[in-house]
């Protein structure tokens, strides 16, 4: 039981690890916003992965090669990765000072970098693939017994691989943006948008050639 759940960390620290749009989040939001703005990123992320891998445990997996549910996929992650790059690329940048805001302001603003890291998470289709691989490849395996419950609940251990990952990331942006100056600063904001710009309009052209496909 203990190494199962060491096996399932170390598999979340793997799963989180990559670069990808979540991360770059985190990295974007920890610079401008500060800390927790950029864990909650992470934790909006989480929710959506843990949401996706129990309705893996559900049977989903089984509609994932419908052409409809591809479709959609491919739709809704072009259209949330594109605004979110947008978005970024179009808001005014705050100086770190500014970032440090106080008070009751502060504490509703929290909400919008979870529900981010949600939406990018739950609308992305190569987190849902990904998802979909790592349940097929990993997870499952662990559900061949009796209780599948506890099955599930060990599973879940993965979660704290990721969080693990998403907090380090967090904290290693947030006391080392002070060593950078603002033109570095300024340049990993960019790049960050226009990766996620960049994302949406791929996954825009595959759902035009789905859709051409279909005629």
């Amino acid at each position: 039981m203990f190494l199962l759940l060491i096996r399932q960390i170390i598999l979340g620290l793997s799963i989180a690890a990559p670069l990808g749009p979540i991360n770059i989040e985190i990295i974007r939001r920890g610079i401008y916003q500060g800390l927790w703005p950029s864990l909650l990123v992470g934790a909006g992320g989480m929710t959506a992965d843990l949401a996706l891998m129990y309705l893996m445990y559900q049977g989903l997996s089984e509609y994932m090669t419908l052409t409809w549910v591809q479709l959609s996929l491919l739709i809704f992650g072009s259209l949330v990765l594109t605004y979110t790059g947008i978005q970024s690329f179009l808001s005014k940048e705050e100086t770190l000072t500014e970032a440090r805001f106080e008070g009751d302001h502060r504490q509703t603003s929290l909400i919008r970098p979870y529900l981010t890291g949600l939406s990018i998470a739950a609308f992305n289709p190569m987190n849902i693939l990904f998802w979909l691989g790592v349940y097929g490849s990993v997870l499952s395996d662990s559900f061949h017994g009796d209780d599948l419950v506890k099955a599930f609940y060990i599973n879940s251990a993965v979660f704290i691989g990721i969080g693990l990952w998403n907090l380090n990331l967090a904290l290693t942006v947030h006391f080392s943006k002070v060593l950078l100056n603002p033109v570095i600063l300024r340049m990993v904001s960019l790049g960050s948008s226009l990766f996620l710009t960049g994302l949406g309009v791929y996954f825009a052209i595959k759902a035009i050639f789905k859709i051409t496909s279909l005629f």
